[in-house]
């Protein structure tokens, strides 16, 4: 039954090795270059190649005899790609970080140059104390996860941004400045961090992270959050940092982010 199960499981990689090679070329390609390319014989690749032509997940050109995906592929992706896919991958570790820190955490994304918020756990604020609750926005350049969806954009994007939604005032400590933002999000981009220190709400701080898909462009980011008596320094760096980084990584590979492929 091991030998059964191993054989299945080798078998199963080398199928999507295959897959992996055909995506990668920009040109259909021949039987005998993929076969080089994945390190099998041919007749060994026409099996997989067989299989994947008979549930349309490739095609081969009638004149050149070359192998290409179809679209169908891209049909298993959009299951994913959505808002309510990413939540699902999500919402486990967001009640586990809730839960470990005994704080808040929520899932955020960008829509419309807004911070919109997938899931969120509420452990550690009273209930009259003002929260985003799930599905409800707010500016990018006055939270913690909004900064971190920020530091994605290029400086024109960043005016863009700016002209479109302007810098407004929350709290004294909310940035209003272009290039004091711009400072902000050049050491997000250096720690891979971001903090909100009352800049959206008197006595709220919160600490964020990016979440990165597998075009290596961040999708979200996780913030956790609470009340500033406890949200201290050692508290965001000697807890929160290293939970979250660890949880961060399996999420992000969820994703389908490769961190050895060297995107950032």
């Amino acid at each position: 039954m091991t030998d059964i199960k191993k054989s299945q499981s080798q078998s199963s990689d080398k199928l999507l090795l295959i897959l992996e090679t055909i995506s990668k070329n920009r040109l259909p390609v021949r039987l005998q270059d993929l076969a080089e390319k994945v390190g099998m014989t041919q007749s060994s690749v026409l099996r997989y190649l067989k299989a994947l032509l008979s549930a349309n997940y490739i095609y081969q050109e009638e004149t050149t005899g070359r192998y290409a995906l179809t679209w169908k592929i891209c049909s298993l992706g959009e299951n994913l790609n959505s808002p309510l896919g990413m939540r699902n991958i999500v919402s486990p570790f967001i009640n586990r970080l809730a839960a470990a820190l005994d704080l808040g955490a929520c899932l955020v994304v960008n829509q419309l140059n807004q911070c919109m918020y997938l899931d969120c756990v509420d452990i550690s604020l009273s209930p009259d104390r003002t929260l985003q609750y799930i599905g409800k926005r707010a500016p990018l350049h006055v939270t913690s996860s909004g900064k971190i969806l920020l530091s994605s954009f290029s400086e024109a994007q960043l005016d863009e941004y700016i002209a479109a939604c302007g810098l407004v005032k929350y709290t004294d400590n909310t940035i209003t400045d272009r290039e004091r933002l711009l400072e902000e999000l050049a050491k997000i981009r250096e720690s891979g961090y971001a903090i909100d220190d009352e800049e959206c709400e008197k006595g709220l701080k919160c600490f964020s992270m990016p979440l990165r898909s597998y075009s290596g462009a961040i999708a979200a980011a996780i913030s956790v959050f609470g009340g500033t008596e406890r949200m201290t320094e050692d508290m965001m760096m000697n807890r929160i940092y290293p939970l979250l980084s660890s949880e961060i990584k399996i999420i992000s590979a969820r994703l389908g982010f490769e961190e050895s492929s060297g995107r950032n």
